[in-house]
């Protein structure tokens, strides 16, 4: 909660965010679009281990579109050029809002359920982002904000998209045969 002082860790990112300056919103826009082209990345590795081909390649594409958003931020912005300790991040938690948490991971996961877990991500840094915007303290930042939600919208449409070219998986789609044996 809020104290005198001002938003504390663990409040809600935006408004924490929307005091500060261009340079620490790109530093947050660097961050979640790096964080998340890394942990999609690990998915589909994870997936291809796992003999889970077609879902690891909607990963690696996902990872593929975020690392160029990153490397965008970084070359028409300079964002990765704020560094910033994991707990000055504004953000609930330590990982930003578009990561997906491994655990939510499943080793026979089907693309529909792999891409409702990238919505879902898509749409929690969506809707960081609009917060930021609707509470910015400048036009300049209600502008960059604006353009980053537009872009996490742009996603959003993206992998609605692909979602309605996958069927939802059968009531029985964990079902193994042969599990995996832990050593």
């Amino acid at each position: 909660m809020s104290g005198p002082e001002g938003p504390k860790r663990g409040d809600q990112g935006p408004l924490a965010i929307a005091a500060t300056d261009r340079e620490t919103l790109l530093a947050h826009a660097y961050a979640i679009e790096q964080e998340a082209a890394e942990r999609y990345e690990a998915l589909a590795e994870q997936m291809y281990d796992c003999g889970n081909e077609e879902v690891a390649g909607l990963f690696a594409k996902l990872a593929e579109i975020e690392a160029k958003h990153a490397a965008e931020l970084s070359l028409e912005h300079g964002a990765a050029n704020k560094p910033m300790a994991l707990a000055d991040f504004m953000w609930e938690g330590l990982q930003s809002p578009e990561v997906i948490p491994f655990e939510e991971m499943h080793y026979l996961m089907q693309p529909h359920q792999a891409l409702t877990l990238a919505l879902a991500a898509e749409r929690r840094a969506l809707l960081f982002y609009e917060a930021v915007a609707g509470q910015a303290a400048n036009e300049d930042m209600r502008t960059l904000a604006a353009e980053f939600a537009a872009e996490e919208a742009e996603h959003v449409r993206l992998v609605l998209e692909w979602q309605q070219r996958y069927p939802e998986p059968e009531p029985d789609w964990d079902d193994d045969m042969d599990p995996p044996m832990s050593l």
